[in-house]
C-alpha cells in the first residue's frame, strides 16, 4: 500500500501531460486508465496538462485513490479468473463428451473373434477416462463457484456507501 501512495504521490508531482480515463463500473468501483474503459465500465476521458499547476492531494486522497485502484484491479483480476474458469469448464465438459462419443463409436465398431472382450476393453478404459474427467469437471466447478462467491462478496463490500469525496478529483 506504501509503495502505491508513493506513486501516486510521485505521479502527481511529475504529471506528463496527456489523456487518463476514468472508469466507473456499475457497482460504483473506479478505475484509472491510459487505454479506453474496458467493457462494462462507463467513463470519461480526461486531460492533464503539465504546465498548469496542481493543487496536489491530500494523504487521505490517496490513500482512497490507492484502495480504489487495488480493490478495482482485484476485481478485474477476479473477474478475469472467473471468465478463464468457465471457459476450462466448458472445455473440459466438450472433450468429456467427445471422449465419449468416439469411444463409444469405437466399442459397437468392433468385429470379428473376441470382438465382445475388444468392445468390454474399451468400454471399460472409456469408464475410467470419464471418472477422470468428471473429477477435473468437478474441481473446476469448485473454482467457478469460488471465484464467484468471491466477486460477489467483493461487490457487495463496494457497494457500501462511500464516505469519500470522488477520487478523479484530484487529477
Amino acid at each position: 500500500m506504501r509503495w502505491i501512495l508513493g506513486l501516486l504521490l510521485g505521479a502527481t508531482m511529475t504529471a506528463q501531460a496527456g489523456t487518463v480515463y476514468v472508469c466507473k463500473s456499475s457497482d460504483g468501483g473506479t478505475l484509472f486508465s491510459q487505454t479506453p474503459c474496458p467493457t462494462g465500465y462507463s467513463g470519461e476521458q480526461r486531460s492533464i496538462d503539465a504546465q498548469r499547476p496542481s493543487r496536489g492531494a491530500s494523504e487521505a486522497e490517496l490513500r482512497q485513490m490507492a484502495d480504489d485502484l487495488t480493490q478495482s484491479n482485484a476485481k478485474i483480476r477476479l473477474e478475469r479468473d472467473l471468465k478463464n474458469a468457465q471457459k476450462k469448464l466448458k472445455e473440459l465438459q466438450d472433450a468429456r463428451q467427445g471422449n465419449i462419443r468416439s469411444q463409444t463409436d469405437l466399442a459397437q465398431s468392433v468385429a470379428g473373434p473376441n470382438s465382445r472382450n475388444r468392445s468390454q476393453a474399451i468400454i471399460d478404459d472409456l469408464r475410467i477416462q470419464t471418472n477422470k474427467y468428471n473429477e477435473e469437471i468437478r474441481q473446476q466447478r469448485q473454482k467457478v463457484a469460488d471465484t464467484q462467491k468471491r466477486l460477489s462478496e467483493m461487490q457487495a463490500s463496494s457497494s457500501a456507501p462511500e464516505n469519500s469525496a470522488s477520487s478523479g478529483q484530484a487529477l
